[in-house]
């Protein structure tokens, strides 16, 4: 029983298949304060990009080590919402305590990306093409040394 706890609960945090093309430029979706989003600005840095839910606990515990991974890195970080409203999307994200750019998703990333559970984080170079690929939650230290691997 406890094998099988840990087989699944190291499951959860698997490095998963990077997808092929450029992330940053497929990037082109609202943002939670309805302004518009330039994705060229991820242009010449790395960048995290994480794929949550409002709903998800998991997703709400990473944002925070994303962006402090990506500020201690000097990379950029954006947070995608594959579910739920304006109002609880900005709500979790508050929660969070994540203040970086925050899209929504009409499901169209999702799709493209196979994204089956959130978290799915994505690292990527600064030519804005995925380097690792992350299903379940990371820990900051995991994400900083994702971020120095693209160096």
């Amino acid at each position: 029983m406890i094998a099988l706890a840990l087989l699944v609960g190291s499951a959860c945090r698997k490095e998963t298949p990077v997808p092929a093309g450029d992330i940053a430029a497929s990037l082109t979706l609202p943002t939670i304060d309805d302004t518009d989003f330039d994705p060229g600005f991820m242009r010449g840095k790395p960048a995290i990009v994480v794929f949550a839910s409002p709903t998800c606990p998991h997703c709400i515990a990473e944002l925070p080590l994303a962006q402090k991974a990506a500020n201690s890195a000097d990379a950029n970080i954006v947070a995608v919402f594959v579910a739920g409203s304006k109002e609880k999307i900005a709500s979790a994200a508050t929660a969070a305590k994540y203040n970086g750019h925050v899209l929504i998703d009409d499901g169209t990333l999702r799709k493209r990306y196979g994204i089956e559970a959130v978290p799915y984080t994505l690292v990527l170079g600064p030519d804005g093409k995925a380097t690792r690929a992350f299903r379940g939650e990371q820990t900051e230290a995991t994400l900083r040394a994702a971020l120095a691997d693209v160096r």
